[in-house]
């Protein structure tokens, strides 16, 4: 098991959740969702055979079906997934994870070895299991989106410090090309 210079967690299979539900396109989005509520998730795999096809989100659900009127009980897996899925293989890095969260926007990866689904990993296993700051600039990128204006936040500023003292000056870097902050109103 690969570990960082302080002793931390490094690869994402150190941290993914690897008893996860999968589906295949052909259930109906009723049965996701029942999935969804038993197992306390957001978002389900779609496999097909061992492969990843795509990825059914709660929000998909709401968005792609119930708004345009589709029946739940009725409508297939494969009529609202997402097929262009991010996922990631078991032994990136954490940092690696967090920079394509944050990149894409996204929450939740599939996790991928040997073209199998493994597990998940999502903003809150990076949170709880990995500490050098990298949930923060994940998040911060998956809440803000990617515009650049050059300015750094006191977030990405810790999340930067925090990196060059972890000596990936290379990986702090590439990190932090493409964030950016919002602006606020005035009051």
């Amino acid at each position: 098991m690969k570990r960082d210079e302080k002793g931390g967690k490094n690869e994402v299979r150190e941290i993914m959740t690897s008893d996860i539900a999968t589906a295949n396109p052909d259930n109906t989005l009723a049965f996701v969702a029942t999935m969804m509520r038993d197992e306390n998730v957001g978002s389900v795999p779609i496999v097909d055979g061992d492969g990843l096809r795509g990825i059914v989100t709660d929000r998909d659900i709401v968005v792609r079906a119930i708004a345009d009127g589709k029946d739940p009980a009725l409508t297939k897996v494969m009529e609202v997934l997402t097929e262009e899925v991010e996922g990631v293989e078991a032994d990136a890095n954490i940092t690696d994870a967090a920079d394509l969260m944050a990149s894409r926007q996204i929450r939740r990866l599939p996790v991928v070895e040997d073209g199998q689904v493994v597990g998940m990993v999502s903003l809150g296993d990076i949170a709880i299991k990995h500490e050098d700051g990298t949930a923060a600039y994940a998040l911060e990128g998956v809440s803000e989106g990617v515009k650049a204006t050059g300015a750094e936040t006191s977030t990405e500023r810790t999340v930067s410090e925090a990196r060059r003292t972890d000596s990936a000056p290379a990986r702090t870097k590439k990190a932090a090309k493409g964030r950016h902050t919002s602006s606020k109103k005035a009051a």
